[in-house]
């Protein structure tokens, strides 16, 4: 008998362990999934758990993932005709000692302040994560990039996740003329963000003159919208606020000036 057939010969008469073992250790992962699901549902429905408690579910149906491979590592061990009562008492003891460990300790573990589908700023790149490796955290860009951080710069620069804030500021920032209704601007900037139905009305639309000289009046509008319409809510407003000032005789938006100085009347003043 070849070594191959040999070992052919091994495992089938392990076929039927095998596959029960499997079908353990399926099964309960099935079924802790299914708990997590509607624990996920329930709690989130009539809870809102701090950070303690979100490390605290995980950190229990982690343990629950562990104990199934556990179990199913002993029940294995005492069909082959292994002593798993003092090695089964230890294991499960460790799995749980491990797990107090964890809560305790997890807070204290460096991590990164993203996961994956975070839309996220790193060291002057603007994009959402796409993956993250145990080098690499990897940013798809919003032209379609792909830029692979190293994750000991990304711990070591400024990071924005515009995924946790669920709200994010519009800044619609224009020079108008010095010859036009500056009251009127400020109304017409802010009707504009306020008849949109994508922004919010707390906190509520604001319009604020920061700045004045020979070339024009700098105004400022803010408002409020969800994470998720940013972008496109950005876009519109400003395709208005351009559509606005410059059909509308009474406001017009300022342009730049430069002076000009020809040579002959360089020094003259």
């Amino acid at each position: 008998m070849t070594g191959t057939e040999e070992i052919v010969s091994q495992l089938s008469g392990y076929g039927s362990l095998i596959i029960n073992s499997l079908y353990f250790m399926i099964s309960g992962m099935l079924v802790i999934f299914v708990l997590y699901k509607f624990a996920n549902l329930f709690l989130n429905r009539f809870l809102i758990l701090n950070s303690k408690g979100k490390r605290l579910k995980m950190v229990i149906f982690g343990t629950l993932y562990m104990l199934v491979f556990v179990i199913t590592a002993l029940l294995v061990l005492k069909r082959l005709g292994y002593d798993v009562s003092a090695v089964g008492q230890l294991a499960i003891l460790i799995v749980l000692i491990g797990a107090v460990v964890a809560f305790l300790l997890v807070p204290f573990l460096p991590k990164l302040p993203f996961v994956i589908g975070n839309m996220v700023e790193i060291n002057g790149v603007l994009g959402i994560v796409d993956s993250i490796s145990a080098y690499y955290s990897h940013l798809r860009t919003l032209d379609g990039k792909i830029v692979y951080i190293p994750n000991a710069l990304v711990m070591a620069s400024r990071i924005v996740n515009y995924h946790q804030t669920p709200n994010r500021r519009v800044e619609l920032k224009l020079s108008v003329g010095v010859d036009c209704d500056l009251a009127l601007c400020k109304k017409f900037l802010f009707e504009i963000m306020s008849a949109d139905d994508r922004v919010l009305s707390d906190p509520a639309p604001a319009v604020f003159v920061l700045d004045a000289n020979a070339a024009g009046v700098e105004m400022v509008g803010f408002c409020w919208v969800s994470n998720d319409d940013w972008f496109p809510t950005r876009s519109d407003l400003w395709l208005l606020v351009v559509d606005k000032f410059q059909n509308d005789p009474a406001v017009n938006l300022s342009l730049d000036k430069q002076e000009v100085l020809l040579s002959g009347e360089v020094g003259k003043s």
